[in-house]
């Protein structure tokens, strides 16, 4: 096909058919690839990493060229992040595809991977499929333990007392449930179907070679910072089923999850004050919607040049990671009781993930409310935070109404 008529073909292909062929090309060629959408926005993304492999390093956000970003729950200073290179770019607001990476740092081996994934791309856009595989290989999860009522019931229970013994404040803690994929599943129009359902959430689907396939809609930023050199982040706690019905100023919350929503904010603040950093603005705490869900929030903005802090996104990510949204307060024993107890490795549920320096801003949000896709299965993950006023059999309904956000849309296939 030629270039102009390509790009023509591409300009007019639906979105549907834009990110079916980017996913099947680079399945084709076993290449890392990551599809987005940020919240509040119809823009979708697609970066493709042409070396074959996610990095695994520690991101410098004012350094780093473009690319993605995903961590696992557990990431000893930060330096396992797999980072997927921006080699191949494209988004539904541009009319061609970009080569984010520079050029004097391709090699001759790149340029030929290059060619090779645009031609794959090209057949695939065309409506051609691709020779190789269109499905990305089942991710291995033996050994994968899937609490029962009882089980996280006890769990949650043992955490109460915990509390109450004065171990920490509060720790939160998640289960991970398995349920079969609808033998309709497509990986594309799933993402689709997220971005259609949950407007307030990254929407994403990740496949990383020998790493796995994973897909979300997460509502919590952990850190974000723009072109305007504006710094954001968010405390997102305490967890109730939305209600149409009812405006959302008068949604009635309880102490425990009042409570459970200042301890995240004071802990977004306690870290401000590790680095000394006293100007900042505050809004909050509201509630807001994610999905079929609804949550306390509290945003808070820095402006880095005001501050003269130009590094306060890295700083930060260093500081947050794991936020006590998802780990619990204090950080060190309340890890030490998941780690301890919770029975299974989270993986890169609770981690993070997001675009860095894509369009001079990056987003990396919590990753909550996600699934990784296991052969004809999907695993889901939830979690609740937990304080001495818990109820361990509300906990238990928490984890089942937020498995839901994955769930409807698996359910609409």
């Amino acid at each position: 096909m030629r270039r102009k008529a390509f790009n023509q073909t591409l300009k007019t292909a639906t979105d549907l058919k834009q990110f079916q062929s980017f996913f099947q090309a680079a399945l084709a060629h076993d290449l890392p690839i990551a599809i987005w959408r940020l919240p509040q926005d119809d823009i979708k993304n697609v970066v493709i990493d042409l070396s074959g492999q996610a990095r695994q390093m520690k991101i410098d956000l004012e350094e780093s060229r473009p690319g993605f970003a995903f961590s696992r729950f557990l990431n000893p200073e930060l330096k396992e992040t797999y980072f997927l290179n921006a080699d191949v770019y494209f988004s539904t607001a541009l009319d061609n595809i970009q080569y984010l990476t520079p050029p004097q740092q391709l090699d001759e081996q790149i340029l030929q991977y290059q060619q090779r994934f645009l031609e794959t791309f090209e057949q695939a856009l065309e409506g051609d499929a691709p020779a190789s595989k269109t499905t990305p290989p089942p991710s291995s999860v033996d050994n994968l333990h899937l609490a029962t009522e009882a089980d996280y019931t006890q769990l949650v229970q043992k955490g109460v007392e915990a509390i109450k013994s004065g171990d920490f404040k509060k720790v939160v803690l998640s289960r991970a449930k398995a349920v079969d994929l609808p033998d309709s599943f497509d990986y594309v129009q799933t993402f689709m179907q997220l971005c259609q359902t949950y407007a307030n959430a990254l929407t994403y689907l990740v496949y990383i070679p020998q790493v796995g396939t994973w897909m979300g809609a997460t509502p919590e930023t952990l850190i974000s910072t723009d072109e305007h050199q504006h710094f954001r982040t968010i405390a997102l706690a305490g967890t109730q089923q939305y209600n149409a019905d009812i405006p959302l100023s008068h949604t009635a919350w309880m102490q425990k999850e009042i409570e459970e929503q200042a301890m995240v904010s004071r802990y977004i603040i306690n870290c401000f004050k590790k680095i000394r950093l006293r100007e900042f603005e505050e809004e909050g705490p509201k509630t807001v919607i994610a999905g079929n869900l609804v949550h306390l929030c509290t945003r808070f903005r820095v402006d880095m040049q005001d501050v003269n802090f130009p590094e306060l996104g890295t700083v930060m990510l260093d500081l947050l990671h794991p936020t006590s949204a998802v780990c619990g307060m204090p950080k060190a024993a309340s890890m030490e009781f998941i780690l301890k107890n919770e029975g299974y490795n989270r993986d890169f549920y609770s981690g993070f993930i997001g675009p860095v320096n894509i369009e001079q801003a990056s987003h990396i949000f919590v990753n909550l409310r996600c699934m990784q896709i296991a052969g004809k299965q999907a695993i889901l993950y939830a979690g609740a935070g937990i304080t001495e006023d818990s109820m361990p059999e509300k906990e238990w309904k928490e984890t089942e109404i937020k498995s839901q956000t994955m769930l409807s849309v698996l359910k609409a296939k």
